[in-house]
């Protein structure tokens, strides 16, 4: 690490040592009182992976003729995605 960096956290823990409860209570409620401002806890726990979607799809099976299949497959990456729109569409949903 820098010797910057590492200078200002020493500095840092310092000052938090060194801080009041009356100071702390400052500070803590304008942090609180800031809108822009996201809890501690939602920076910290943010969980890793694609969020759950709210509306599931549900897996099936389903049989096509080879040349169906071909030539959806041929329409690149996202081709089921594609085949749930053109049913939905002609469901009319």
């Amino acid at each position: 690490m820098s010797t910057k960096f590492e200078a200002a956290r020493r500095m840092a823990q310092k000052n938090l040592t060194d801080m009041t409860d009356a100071e702390d209570a400052t500070i803590t409620k304008a942090a609180r009182d800031d809108p822009d401002a996201l809890p501690v806890d939602s920076l910290m726990r943010k969980k890793r992976g694609r969020p759950f979607a709210e509306t599931t799809k549900t897996k099936v099976s389903i049989r096509l003729s080879p040349e169906v299949l071909e030539a959806l497959r041929a329409t690149g990456k996202g081709w089921q995605t594609r085949v749930d729109d053109v049913l939905r569409k002609e469901l009319g949903l």
